[in-house]
Protein backbone atom coordinates (compact mmCIF):
# COMPACT_ATOMS: atom_id res chain seq x y z
CA UNK A 1 0.00 0.00 0.00
CA UNK A 2 1.01 3.59 -0.71
CA UNK A 3 1.03 6.10 2.16
CA UNK A 4 1.51 9.90 2.30
CA UNK A 5 4.45 11.05 4.38
CA UNK A 6 5.10 14.67 5.38
CA UNK A 7 8.69 15.77 5.77
CA UNK A 8 10.15 19.09 6.78
CA UNK A 9 11.88 20.64 3.78
CA UNK A 10 13.39 24.14 3.22
CA UNK A 11 11.71 25.63 6.27
CA UNK A 12 8.29 24.29 5.31
CA UNK A 13 6.38 21.08 4.81
CA UNK A 14 6.56 19.18 1.53
CA UNK A 15 4.22 16.34 0.66
CA UNK A 16 5.55 13.37 -1.26
CA UNK A 17 4.24 9.88 -2.00
CA UNK A 18 6.31 6.78 -1.63
CA UNK A 19 5.81 3.05 -1.21
CA UNK A 20 6.38 2.14 2.40
CA UNK A 21 7.90 -1.28 2.25
CA UNK A 22 8.09 -1.61 6.00
CA UNK A 23 4.26 -1.68 6.21
CA UNK A 24 3.90 -4.19 3.38
CA UNK A 25 2.19 -7.39 4.46
CA UNK A 26 1.29 -6.09 7.90
CA UNK A 27 -2.23 -6.00 9.22
CA UNK A 28 -4.11 -2.80 10.04
CA UNK A 29 -3.65 -3.43 13.75
CA UNK A 30 0.10 -3.81 13.29
CA UNK A 31 0.30 -0.57 11.35
CA UNK A 32 -1.71 1.25 14.06
CA UNK A 33 0.59 -0.13 16.74
CA UNK A 34 3.67 0.98 14.81
CA UNK A 35 2.41 4.55 14.24
CA UNK A 36 0.75 5.01 17.62
CA UNK A 37 1.64 8.33 19.24
CA UNK A 38 3.01 9.82 16.01
CA UNK A 39 1.40 12.46 13.74
CA UNK A 40 0.84 9.82 11.05
CA UNK A 41 -1.97 8.46 13.22
CA UNK A 42 -4.02 11.58 12.48
CA UNK A 43 -4.08 10.74 8.76
CA UNK A 44 -5.73 7.37 9.25
CA UNK A 45 -9.49 7.70 8.94
CA UNK A 46 -11.36 5.87 11.70
CA UNK A 47 -14.75 7.62 11.33
CA UNK A 48 -14.66 8.86 14.90
CA UNK A 49 -16.77 11.76 16.08
CA UNK A 50 -13.71 13.96 16.65
CA UNK A 51 -12.49 13.40 13.08
CA UNK A 52 -15.95 14.21 11.67
CA UNK A 53 -16.10 17.40 13.75
CA UNK A 54 -12.65 18.51 12.59
CA UNK A 55 -13.54 17.88 8.93
CA UNK A 56 -16.80 19.82 9.26
CA UNK A 57 -14.97 22.70 10.90
CA UNK A 58 -12.37 22.81 8.11
CA UNK A 59 -15.08 22.73 5.42
CA UNK A 60 -17.00 25.51 7.21
CA UNK A 61 -13.88 27.70 7.39
CA UNK A 62 -13.16 27.20 3.69
CA UNK A 63 -16.73 28.02 2.65
CA UNK A 64 -16.81 31.10 4.91
CA UNK A 65 -13.48 32.35 3.53
CA UNK A 66 -14.49 31.92 -0.12
CA UNK A 67 -17.84 33.56 0.58
CA UNK A 68 -16.17 36.61 2.15
CA UNK A 69 -13.70 36.93 -0.70
CA UNK A 70 -16.47 36.64 -3.29
CA UNK A 71 -18.67 39.31 -1.77
CA UNK A 72 -15.72 41.62 -1.15
CA UNK A 73 -14.74 41.31 -4.79
CA UNK A 74 -18.35 41.83 -5.83
CA UNK A 75 -18.75 44.96 -3.67
CA UNK A 76 -15.53 46.43 -5.09
CA UNK A 77 -16.70 45.70 -8.61
CA UNK A 78 -20.08 47.36 -8.12
CA UNK A 79 -18.75 50.27 -6.08
CA UNK A 80 -18.27 52.44 -9.16
CA UNK A 81 -21.23 54.35 -10.55
CA UNK A 82 -22.79 52.76 -13.60
CA UNK A 83 -23.90 55.10 -16.38
CA UNK A 84 -25.95 54.48 -19.48
CA UNK A 85 -24.13 54.31 -22.80
CA UNK A 86 -25.54 57.19 -24.93
CA UNK A 87 -24.45 55.38 -28.08
CA UNK A 88 -27.33 52.97 -27.51
CA UNK A 89 -29.90 55.69 -28.16
CA UNK A 90 -32.05 58.15 -26.24
CA UNK A 91 -33.64 57.91 -22.77
CA UNK A 92 -37.20 57.49 -24.02
CA UNK A 93 -40.21 58.19 -21.84
CA UNK A 94 -43.76 57.71 -23.10
CA UNK A 95 -46.57 60.19 -22.61
CA UNK A 96 -50.27 59.62 -23.29
CA UNK A 97 -50.96 63.34 -23.47
CA UNK A 98 -48.61 66.28 -24.07
CA UNK A 99 -50.11 69.55 -22.87
CA UNK A 100 -48.34 71.90 -25.28
CA UNK A 101 -47.90 72.06 -29.08
CA UNK A 102 -45.31 69.39 -29.94
CA UNK A 103 -43.85 68.27 -33.25
CA UNK A 104 -42.01 65.10 -34.14
CA UNK A 105 -38.25 65.69 -34.46
CA UNK A 106 -38.06 63.17 -37.32
CA UNK A 107 -41.15 63.64 -39.53
CA UNK A 108 -41.98 67.13 -38.15
CA UNK A 109 -45.69 66.31 -37.81
CA UNK A 110 -47.67 67.44 -34.73
CA UNK A 111 -48.80 64.90 -32.13
CA UNK A 112 -50.30 64.71 -28.65
CA UNK A 113 -49.25 61.14 -27.80
CA UNK A 114 -45.70 59.92 -28.22
CA UNK A 115 -42.29 59.68 -26.63
CA UNK A 116 -39.61 62.14 -25.60
CA UNK A 117 -36.00 61.85 -24.43
CA UNK A 118 -35.66 63.14 -20.89
CA UNK A 119 -32.00 64.09 -21.51
CA UNK A 120 -32.23 66.20 -24.68
CA UNK A 121 -36.04 66.57 -25.11
CA UNK A 122 -36.12 65.08 -28.61
CA UNK A 123 -39.81 64.29 -29.26
CA UNK A 124 -41.11 61.66 -31.69
CA UNK A 125 -44.00 59.45 -32.59
CA UNK A 126 -43.55 55.90 -31.40
CA UNK A 127 -43.01 54.79 -35.00
CA UNK A 128 -40.14 57.30 -35.40
CA UNK A 129 -38.16 56.33 -32.31
CA UNK A 130 -35.76 54.04 -34.20
CA UNK A 131 -35.07 56.71 -36.81
CA UNK A 132 -34.42 59.29 -34.07
CA UNK A 133 -31.87 56.99 -32.42
CA UNK A 134 -30.01 56.73 -35.73
CA UNK A 135 -30.20 60.35 -36.95
CA UNK A 136 -30.21 62.52 -33.82
CA UNK A 137 -27.42 62.30 -31.24
CA UNK A 138 -28.39 62.27 -27.58
CA UNK A 139 -26.83 64.38 -24.86
CA UNK A 140 -23.22 63.27 -24.41
CA UNK A 141 -22.21 61.99 -20.99
CA UNK A 142 -18.51 61.81 -21.88
CA UNK A 143 -16.24 63.76 -24.24
CA UNK A 144 -12.72 62.37 -24.05
CA UNK A 145 -9.56 64.19 -25.14
CA UNK A 146 -11.18 67.60 -24.93
CA UNK A 147 -11.07 70.58 -22.59
CA UNK A 148 -14.21 72.26 -23.94
CA UNK A 149 -17.24 71.43 -26.06
CA UNK A 150 -19.43 72.94 -28.74
CA UNK A 151 -23.13 73.65 -28.45
CA UNK A 152 -25.43 70.66 -28.82
CA UNK A 153 -28.40 71.89 -30.86
CA UNK A 154 -31.86 70.34 -30.98
CA UNK A 155 -34.45 71.71 -33.38
CA UNK A 156 -37.95 72.78 -32.32
CA UNK A 157 -40.22 72.14 -29.32
CA UNK A 158 -38.69 75.05 -27.41
CA UNK A 159 -39.82 76.06 -23.93
CA UNK A 160 -42.75 78.45 -23.86
CA UNK A 161 -41.94 82.19 -23.94
CA UNK A 162 -38.43 81.55 -25.31
CA UNK A 163 -36.49 84.45 -26.81
CA UNK A 164 -33.55 84.51 -29.20
CA UNK A 165 -30.15 84.87 -27.49
CA UNK A 166 -28.95 87.10 -30.39
CA UNK A 167 -31.83 89.34 -31.49
CA UNK A 168 -34.02 89.12 -28.38
CA UNK A 169 -37.26 88.45 -30.28
CA UNK A 170 -39.62 85.58 -29.41
CA UNK A 171 -38.81 82.11 -30.72
CA UNK A 172 -41.08 79.25 -31.84
CA UNK A 173 -43.93 81.56 -32.88
CA UNK A 174 -44.77 79.58 -36.04
CA UNK A 175 -46.96 76.44 -35.92
CA UNK A 176 -44.20 74.08 -37.07
CA UNK A 177 -40.91 72.55 -35.96
CA UNK A 178 -38.70 75.64 -36.00
CA UNK A 179 -35.78 77.36 -34.25
CA UNK A 180 -33.17 75.60 -32.09
CA UNK A 181 -31.86 75.41 -28.54
CA UNK A 182 -28.73 74.07 -26.86
CA UNK A 183 -29.34 71.20 -24.44
CA UNK A 184 -26.45 72.32 -22.21
CA UNK A 185 -26.69 76.10 -21.84
CA UNK A 186 -30.48 76.13 -22.55
CA UNK A 187 -30.19 79.18 -24.84
CA UNK A 188 -32.47 79.47 -27.87
CA UNK A 189 -31.90 81.00 -31.29
CA UNK A 190 -33.80 81.61 -34.49
CA UNK A 191 -32.56 79.41 -37.28
CA UNK A 192 -31.39 82.52 -39.14
CA UNK A 193 -29.60 83.93 -36.09
CA UNK A 194 -27.36 80.97 -35.34
CA UNK A 195 -24.56 82.05 -37.66
CA UNK A 196 -21.13 81.32 -36.19
CA UNK A 197 -22.61 80.32 -32.81
CA UNK A 198 -22.46 76.69 -33.92
CA UNK A 199 -18.66 76.97 -34.14
CA UNK A 200 -18.21 78.54 -30.68
CA UNK A 201 -17.72 76.78 -27.36
CA UNK A 202 -20.65 76.28 -24.96
CA UNK A 203 -20.20 77.89 -21.53
CA UNK A 204 -22.96 75.69 -19.96
CA UNK A 205 -25.16 78.72 -19.22
CA UNK A 206 -26.27 80.08 -15.87
CA UNK A 207 -25.99 76.69 -14.14
CA UNK A 208 -22.35 76.12 -15.13
CA UNK A 209 -21.22 75.92 -11.48
CA UNK A 210 -23.67 73.04 -10.92
CA UNK A 211 -23.08 70.97 -14.06
CA UNK A 212 -20.57 68.15 -14.40
CA UNK A 213 -19.15 68.87 -17.92
CA UNK A 214 -18.86 65.78 -20.11
CA UNK A 215 -15.24 66.60 -20.99
CA UNK A 216 -14.34 66.05 -17.30
CA UNK A 217 -15.69 62.49 -17.17
CA UNK A 218 -13.70 59.35 -17.98
CA UNK A 219 -15.46 55.99 -18.20
CA UNK A 220 -14.44 52.38 -18.58
CA UNK A 221 -16.02 48.98 -19.16
CA UNK A 222 -15.90 46.48 -16.32
CA UNK A 223 -17.39 43.09 -15.55
CA UNK A 224 -17.36 39.64 -17.09
CA UNK A 225 -18.54 38.68 -20.53
CA UNK A 226 -22.28 39.13 -20.82
CA UNK A 227 -22.36 41.36 -17.72
CA UNK A 228 -20.10 44.19 -18.82
CA UNK A 229 -21.20 47.67 -17.89
CA UNK A 230 -20.06 51.26 -18.36
CA UNK A 231 -18.86 52.93 -15.13
CA UNK A 232 -17.30 56.26 -14.24
CA UNK A 233 -13.55 55.77 -13.84
CA UNK A 234 -12.28 59.28 -13.02
CA UNK A 235 -13.22 62.96 -12.96
CA UNK A 236 -11.10 66.04 -13.62
CA UNK A 237 -11.34 69.69 -12.63
CA UNK A 238 -13.17 71.72 -15.35
CA UNK A 239 -11.55 74.98 -14.27
CA UNK A 240 -14.89 76.75 -13.68
CA UNK A 241 -14.84 79.49 -11.04
CA UNK A 242 -16.77 78.58 -7.84
CA UNK A 243 -17.55 75.14 -9.29
CA UNK A 244 -19.63 73.10 -6.83
CA UNK A 245 -21.40 70.35 -8.79
CA UNK A 246 -24.75 68.82 -7.92
CA UNK A 247 -25.43 65.16 -7.28
CA UNK A 248 -29.17 64.57 -7.53
CA UNK A 249 -30.48 61.45 -5.73
CA UNK A 250 -34.18 60.76 -6.16
CA UNK A 251 -36.31 58.15 -4.42
CA UNK A 252 -39.18 57.33 -6.83
CA UNK A 253 -41.22 55.66 -4.05
CA UNK A 254 -41.36 58.71 -1.77
CA UNK A 255 -44.58 60.62 -1.15
CA UNK A 256 -46.63 61.16 -4.30
CA UNK A 257 -44.16 59.18 -6.44
CA UNK A 258 -43.07 62.17 -8.54
CA UNK A 259 -39.44 61.11 -8.35
CA UNK A 260 -39.39 59.95 -11.98
CA UNK A 261 -40.67 63.35 -13.13
CA UNK A 262 -37.88 65.09 -11.19
CA UNK A 263 -35.27 62.73 -12.63
CA UNK A 264 -36.37 63.63 -16.15
CA UNK A 265 -36.39 67.37 -15.43
CA UNK A 266 -32.94 67.36 -13.79
CA UNK A 267 -31.42 65.24 -16.60
CA UNK A 268 -32.60 67.82 -19.10
CA UNK A 269 -30.70 70.63 -17.33
CA UNK A 270 -27.67 68.75 -15.93
CA UNK A 271 -25.37 65.95 -17.01
CA UNK A 272 -27.44 62.72 -16.81
CA UNK A 273 -24.47 61.06 -15.08
CA UNK A 274 -25.05 63.25 -12.00
CA UNK A 275 -28.79 62.50 -11.78
CA UNK A 276 -29.41 59.12 -10.15
CA UNK A 277 -32.44 57.05 -9.23
CA UNK A 278 -32.05 55.31 -5.88
CA UNK A 279 -34.29 52.53 -7.20
CA UNK A 280 -31.55 51.56 -9.68
CA UNK A 281 -28.26 52.57 -8.01
CA UNK A 282 -27.24 52.33 -4.37
CA UNK A 283 -26.41 55.49 -2.45
CA UNK A 284 -22.86 54.21 -1.84
CA UNK A 285 -22.23 53.82 -5.59
CA UNK A 286 -23.72 57.25 -6.30
CA UNK A 287 -21.42 58.92 -3.77
CA UNK A 288 -18.45 57.49 -5.65
CA UNK A 289 -18.62 60.65 -7.81
CA UNK A 290 -17.82 62.74 -4.72
CA UNK A 291 -14.81 60.53 -4.05
CA UNK A 292 -13.49 60.72 -7.62
CA UNK A 293 -13.49 64.54 -7.54
CA UNK A 294 -12.64 65.19 -3.92
CA UNK A 295 -11.07 68.64 -4.26
CA UNK A 296 -14.40 70.44 -4.58
CA UNK A 297 -17.42 70.41 -2.30
CA UNK A 298 -20.38 68.66 -3.88
CA UNK A 299 -23.99 69.55 -3.23
CA UNK A 300 -26.04 66.37 -2.77
CA UNK A 301 -29.71 67.09 -3.54
CA UNK A 302 -32.05 64.50 -2.02
CA UNK A 303 -35.48 64.20 -3.63
CA UNK A 304 -37.41 62.28 -0.97
CA UNK A 305 -38.76 62.31 2.56
CA UNK A 306 -37.13 62.34 5.98
CA UNK A 307 -36.36 58.62 5.76
CA UNK A 308 -34.49 59.06 2.47
CA UNK A 309 -32.52 61.97 3.95
CA UNK A 310 -31.46 59.85 6.94
CA UNK A 311 -30.41 57.06 4.55
CA UNK A 312 -28.21 59.40 2.47
CA UNK A 313 -26.62 61.01 5.54
CA UNK A 314 -25.69 57.57 6.87
CA UNK A 315 -24.20 56.67 3.48
CA UNK A 316 -22.13 59.88 3.56
CA UNK A 317 -20.82 58.91 7.03
CA UNK A 318 -19.73 55.50 5.72
CA UNK A 319 -18.13 56.96 2.58
CA UNK A 320 -15.60 58.99 4.64
CA UNK A 321 -15.12 61.55 1.87
CA UNK A 322 -12.24 64.01 1.79
CA UNK A 323 -14.64 66.99 1.76
CA UNK A 324 -18.07 66.32 3.22
CA UNK A 325 -20.80 67.35 0.73
CA UNK A 326 -23.58 69.81 1.53
CA UNK A 327 -27.09 68.36 1.62
CA UNK A 328 -30.04 70.02 -0.14
CA UNK A 329 -33.66 68.85 -0.12
CA UNK A 330 -36.53 68.60 -2.57
CA UNK A 331 -39.31 67.40 -0.21
CA UNK A 332 -41.32 64.44 -1.54
CA UNK A 333 -42.30 62.68 1.69
CA UNK A 334 -45.37 62.89 3.93
CA UNK A 335 -44.05 64.86 6.93
CA UNK A 336 -40.97 66.60 5.49
CA UNK A 337 -40.15 68.14 8.88
CA UNK A 338 -36.48 68.81 8.14
CA UNK A 339 -37.38 70.44 4.82
CA UNK A 340 -39.87 72.71 6.62
CA UNK A 341 -37.24 73.86 9.13
CA UNK A 342 -34.73 74.60 6.34
CA UNK A 343 -37.29 76.57 4.34
CA UNK A 344 -37.89 74.12 1.46
CA UNK A 345 -41.59 73.83 2.24
CA UNK A 346 -44.02 71.09 3.15
CA UNK A 347 -43.76 69.33 -0.21
CA UNK A 348 -42.91 69.65 -3.87
CA UNK A 349 -45.75 71.40 -5.72
CA UNK A 350 -44.67 70.77 -9.33
CA UNK A 351 -42.70 74.00 -9.46
CA UNK A 352 -40.36 74.58 -12.38
CA UNK A 353 -36.97 72.91 -11.96
CA UNK A 354 -35.20 76.12 -12.97
CA UNK A 355 -36.72 77.75 -9.88
CA UNK A 356 -35.44 74.88 -7.73
CA UNK A 357 -31.93 75.32 -9.15
CA UNK A 358 -32.09 79.09 -8.60
CA UNK A 359 -33.00 78.49 -4.95
CA UNK A 360 -30.12 76.03 -4.57
CA UNK A 361 -27.66 78.54 -6.02
CA UNK A 362 -28.52 81.17 -3.41
CA UNK A 363 -29.11 78.80 -0.47
CA UNK A 364 -27.18 79.33 2.76
CA UNK A 365 -24.95 76.62 4.24
CA UNK A 366 -25.85 75.89 7.89
CA UNK A 367 -24.94 73.21 10.42
CA UNK A 368 -27.28 70.47 11.62
CA UNK A 369 -26.73 68.49 14.83
CA UNK A 370 -26.98 64.72 14.56
CA UNK A 371 -27.46 62.39 17.52
CA UNK A 372 -26.41 58.85 18.36
CA UNK A 373 -29.16 56.58 19.71
CA UNK A 374 -27.75 53.63 21.68
CA UNK A 375 -30.22 50.93 22.68
CA UNK A 376 -29.10 48.40 25.31
CA UNK A 377 -31.61 45.61 25.94
CA UNK A 378 -32.31 44.18 29.36
CA UNK A 379 -31.48 40.56 30.10
CA UNK A 380 -34.15 37.95 29.49
CA UNK A 381 -33.67 34.49 31.00
CA UNK A 382 -30.03 35.37 31.57
CA UNK A 383 -29.45 36.36 27.93
CA UNK A 384 -29.01 39.85 26.48
CA UNK A 385 -29.84 40.80 22.90
CA UNK A 386 -27.14 42.67 20.91
CA UNK A 387 -27.13 46.44 21.32
CA UNK A 388 -28.61 48.61 18.60
CA UNK A 389 -26.97 51.77 17.22
CA UNK A 390 -28.89 54.40 15.24
CA UNK A 391 -28.48 58.03 14.21
CA UNK A 392 -31.22 60.61 14.79
CA UNK A 393 -31.58 63.71 12.61
CA UNK A 394 -35.09 64.98 13.44
CA UNK A 395 -36.68 63.38 16.49
CA UNK A 396 -37.14 60.30 18.63
CA UNK A 397 -40.48 59.18 20.04
CA UNK A 398 -41.77 56.52 22.39
CA UNK A 399 -45.44 55.97 23.17
CA UNK A 400 -48.65 56.95 21.41
CA UNK A 401 -47.09 58.94 18.52
CA UNK A 402 -44.77 56.00 17.75
CA UNK A 403 -47.79 53.65 17.93
CA UNK A 404 -49.58 55.61 15.18
CA UNK A 405 -46.39 55.67 13.10
CA UNK A 406 -45.92 51.91 13.57
CA UNK A 407 -49.47 51.12 12.48
CA UNK A 408 -49.07 53.33 9.41
CA UNK A 409 -45.74 51.71 8.56
CA UNK A 410 -47.14 48.17 8.83
CA UNK A 411 -50.10 49.04 6.62
CA UNK A 412 -47.86 50.62 3.99
CA UNK A 413 -45.64 47.55 3.97
CA UNK A 414 -48.65 45.34 3.31
CA UNK A 415 -50.31 47.61 0.71
CA UNK A 416 -47.66 49.86 -0.88
CA UNK A 417 -49.81 50.63 -3.94
CA UNK A 418 -52.34 52.46 -1.77
CA UNK A 419 -49.86 55.05 -0.44
CA UNK A 420 -49.12 57.06 -3.59
CA UNK A 421 -50.47 60.44 -2.52
CA UNK A 422 -49.56 62.78 0.31
CA UNK A 423 -53.23 63.48 1.06
CA UNK A 424 -54.00 59.75 1.31
CA UNK A 425 -51.02 59.23 3.60
CA UNK A 426 -52.17 61.96 5.96
CA UNK A 427 -55.73 60.59 5.90
CA UNK A 428 -54.44 57.17 6.96
CA UNK A 429 -52.39 58.81 9.71
CA UNK A 430 -55.53 60.61 10.88
CA UNK A 431 -57.44 57.31 10.93
CA UNK A 432 -54.88 55.53 13.07
CA UNK A 433 -54.61 58.58 15.32
CA UNK A 434 -58.38 58.57 15.86
CA UNK A 435 -58.23 54.86 16.67
CA UNK A 436 -55.51 55.53 19.26
CA UNK A 437 -57.72 58.18 20.91
CA UNK A 438 -60.14 55.41 21.84
CA UNK A 439 -57.64 52.58 22.40
CA UNK A 440 -55.17 54.32 24.77
CA UNK A 441 -52.67 51.54 24.09
CA UNK A 442 -49.87 53.47 25.87
CA UNK A 443 -51.82 54.47 28.95
CA UNK A 444 -49.78 54.96 32.16
CA UNK A 445 -46.54 54.95 30.20
CA UNK A 446 -44.92 57.10 32.90
CA UNK A 447 -45.08 54.12 35.29
CA UNK A 448 -42.83 52.12 32.99
CA UNK A 449 -40.41 54.91 32.03
CA UNK A 450 -37.54 56.76 33.66
CA UNK A 451 -36.22 59.88 31.90
CA UNK A 452 -32.86 61.47 32.79
CA UNK A 453 -31.66 64.77 31.31
CA UNK A 454 -27.90 65.25 31.71
CA UNK A 455 -27.92 62.74 34.56
CA UNK A 456 -30.86 64.32 36.45
CA UNK A 457 -34.04 62.24 36.66
CA UNK A 458 -37.20 64.08 35.61
CA UNK A 459 -40.51 63.52 37.37
CA UNK A 460 -43.14 62.51 34.81
CA UNK A 461 -46.86 63.32 35.01
CA UNK A 462 -49.50 61.03 33.48
CA UNK A 463 -48.23 60.66 29.92
CA UNK A 464 -48.73 58.44 26.91
CA UNK A 465 -45.67 59.55 24.99
CA UNK A 466 -42.24 61.19 25.24
CA UNK A 467 -40.56 62.95 22.31
CA UNK A 468 -36.94 64.08 21.92
CA UNK A 469 -36.55 66.89 19.36
CA UNK A 470 -33.54 68.01 17.36
CA UNK A 471 -35.47 70.38 15.07
CA UNK A 472 -38.43 72.62 15.81
CA UNK A 473 -40.87 70.73 13.60
CA UNK A 474 -42.70 67.57 14.62
CA UNK A 475 -45.68 65.65 13.32
CA UNK A 476 -45.69 67.26 9.84
CA UNK A 477 -44.96 70.84 10.79
CA UNK A 478 -45.94 71.41 14.44
CA UNK A 479 -43.53 73.94 16.10
CA UNK A 480 -43.79 72.56 19.63
CA UNK A 481 -40.88 74.45 21.21
CA UNK A 482 -41.40 78.08 20.22
CA UNK A 483 -39.74 79.87 17.32
CA UNK A 484 -35.99 79.99 16.89
CA UNK A 485 -34.21 83.20 16.16
CA UNK A 486 -31.14 85.26 16.74
CA UNK A 487 -27.78 85.34 15.06
CA UNK A 488 -26.75 82.17 13.19
CA UNK A 489 -30.13 80.62 13.95
CA UNK A 490 -29.53 80.56 17.72
CA UNK A 491 -32.37 81.44 20.04
CA UNK A 492 -31.88 84.17 22.65
CA UNK A 493 -31.52 81.63 25.46
CA UNK A 494 -28.62 79.92 23.67
CA UNK A 495 -26.86 83.26 23.16
CA UNK A 496 -27.27 84.11 26.86
CA UNK A 497 -25.88 80.70 27.88
CA UNK A 498 -22.86 80.98 25.61
CA UNK A 499 -22.02 84.56 26.59
CA UNK A 500 -22.51 84.32 30.36
CA UNK A 501 -21.78 80.57 30.78
CA UNK A 502 -25.01 79.89 32.65
CA UNK A 503 -27.75 77.29 32.30
CA UNK A 504 -31.28 78.67 31.99
CA UNK A 505 -34.34 76.90 33.36
CA UNK A 506 -36.86 75.30 31.02
CA UNK A 507 -39.44 77.97 31.76
CA UNK A 508 -36.98 80.69 30.75
CA UNK A 509 -35.73 78.96 27.59
CA UNK A 510 -38.42 78.17 25.04
CA UNK A 511 -36.31 78.50 21.89
CA UNK A 512 -34.45 75.77 20.06
CA UNK A 513 -31.88 75.61 17.31
CA UNK A 514 -30.62 72.93 14.94
CA UNK A 515 -26.95 73.52 15.79
CA UNK A 516 -26.87 74.30 19.54
CA UNK A 517 -25.77 70.84 20.71
CA UNK A 518 -29.01 70.40 22.68
CA UNK A 519 -32.17 68.37 22.24
CA UNK A 520 -35.61 69.35 23.52
CA UNK A 521 -37.70 66.80 25.44
CA UNK A 522 -41.45 67.03 25.92
CA UNK A 523 -44.37 64.75 26.74
CA UNK A 524 -47.82 64.26 25.25
CA UNK A 525 -50.83 63.24 27.33
CA UNK A 526 -52.69 61.27 24.65
CA UNK A 527 -53.35 60.96 20.95
CA UNK A 528 -56.08 63.58 21.37
CA UNK A 529 -53.46 65.90 22.82
CA UNK A 530 -51.42 65.40 19.63
CA UNK A 531 -54.45 66.34 17.54
CA UNK A 532 -54.87 69.53 19.57
CA UNK A 533 -51.21 70.35 19.09
CA UNK A 534 -51.70 70.02 15.33
CA UNK A 535 -54.27 72.85 15.34
CA UNK A 536 -52.51 75.00 18.00
CA UNK A 537 -55.17 74.41 20.68
CA UNK A 538 -52.76 73.01 23.27
CA UNK A 539 -49.16 73.17 24.43
CA UNK A 540 -46.79 70.25 25.00
CA UNK A 541 -45.57 69.31 28.45
CA UNK A 542 -41.97 70.53 28.23
CA UNK A 543 -39.55 68.42 30.24
CA UNK A 544 -36.35 70.28 29.42
CA UNK A 545 -33.30 70.59 27.18
CA UNK A 546 -30.20 68.44 27.50
CA UNK A 547 -27.00 67.28 25.88
CA UNK A 548 -27.57 63.67 26.91
CA UNK A 549 -30.94 61.95 27.36
CA UNK A 550 -31.35 58.56 29.01
CA UNK A 551 -34.70 56.76 28.80
CA UNK A 552 -35.22 53.48 30.63
CA UNK A 553 -38.13 51.21 29.73
CA UNK A 554 -38.51 49.12 32.88
CA UNK A 555 -41.19 46.63 31.80
CA UNK A 556 -43.35 45.64 28.87
CA UNK A 557 -43.00 46.47 25.20
CA UNK A 558 -43.49 49.96 23.79
CA UNK A 559 -43.63 51.39 20.26
CA UNK A 560 -40.57 53.51 19.37
CA UNK A 561 -39.51 55.42 16.29
CA UNK A 562 -36.48 57.38 15.09
CA UNK A 563 -37.16 59.85 12.27
CA UNK A 564 -40.35 58.00 11.38
CA UNK A 565 -38.79 54.49 11.29
CA UNK A 566 -40.78 52.53 13.95
CA UNK A 567 -40.40 49.24 15.80
CA UNK A 568 -41.53 47.50 19.00
CA UNK A 569 -39.00 48.02 21.80
CA UNK A 570 -38.42 45.52 24.60
CA UNK A 571 -37.30 46.61 28.09
CA UNK A 572 -33.94 48.32 28.04
CA UNK A 573 -32.08 51.61 28.17
CA UNK A 574 -32.04 54.19 25.36
CA UNK A 575 -29.26 56.78 25.46
CA UNK A 576 -29.26 59.77 23.11
CA UNK A 577 -25.98 61.71 22.85
CA UNK A 578 -24.37 64.07 20.34
CA UNK A 579 -22.88 62.32 17.31
CA UNK A 580 -21.64 64.97 14.83
CA UNK A 581 -22.68 67.95 12.74
CA UNK A 582 -23.36 67.98 9.02
CA UNK A 583 -23.76 70.83 6.53
CA UNK A 584 -27.16 71.42 4.93
CA UNK A 585 -28.63 74.05 2.61
CA UNK A 586 -31.16 76.51 4.00
CA UNK A 587 -33.41 78.26 1.50
CA UNK A 588 -33.21 82.04 1.46
CA UNK A 589 -36.30 84.25 1.25
CA UNK A 590 -37.36 85.95 -1.97
CA UNK A 591 -35.73 89.29 -1.15
CA UNK A 592 -32.32 87.74 -0.44
CA UNK A 593 -32.52 85.57 -3.56
CA UNK A 594 -33.42 88.49 -5.83
CA UNK A 595 -30.63 90.69 -4.44
CA UNK A 596 -28.11 87.87 -4.93
CA UNK A 597 -29.26 87.36 -8.52
CA UNK A 598 -29.02 91.11 -9.20
CA UNK A 599 -25.47 91.28 -7.84
CA UNK A 600 -24.43 88.43 -10.11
Amino acid sequence: PAMIAFTAHAGGFACQSRDTAKFAGQSREAIMATTQGSWVELLIWEGEASQVAVCCFIIFCLVWTFNKLYFRRRSERFRHLQVRDPRKGHWWSSSDFINKPTYCSVCEEPFVKGSFCDSCLVCTHERCMGAADERIACKALVLTRSKSMRHHFVKGNLPLCSSCARCGRACAVEPRLCDIHCVWCQRTWHEGCVGDVSESDCDLGRYATMILPPYCVMVKMEGWRGQRRLVVDSLSDPGITDWSPLLVLSNPSSGEKVGDHLLSAFRNLLNPAQVISLAEVSAESALDLCRLEGDHQWRVIVCGGDGTIAWILSAIDKAQLKIRPVLGIVPLGTGNDLARVLGWGSGYDNEDITEVLDNLQTAKVVLLDRWRVNIDHSRFMGLRRPSKRLVMNNYFGIGCDACVTLNFHNRRERMPSLFTNRVINKAVFFGYGSKEVLAHSCKDLQKRLEVELDGVQVELPELEGVVVLNINSWGAGVPVWGDGGGENGLGPCRLVERIFHVRLAVADCIFCSIDDGLVEVFGVYSSLHIARLQVSLADPHRLGQARTVRITLKSGWAPVHVDGEPWEQSPGTITISHFNQTTVLEKQDVGVRESATTSK
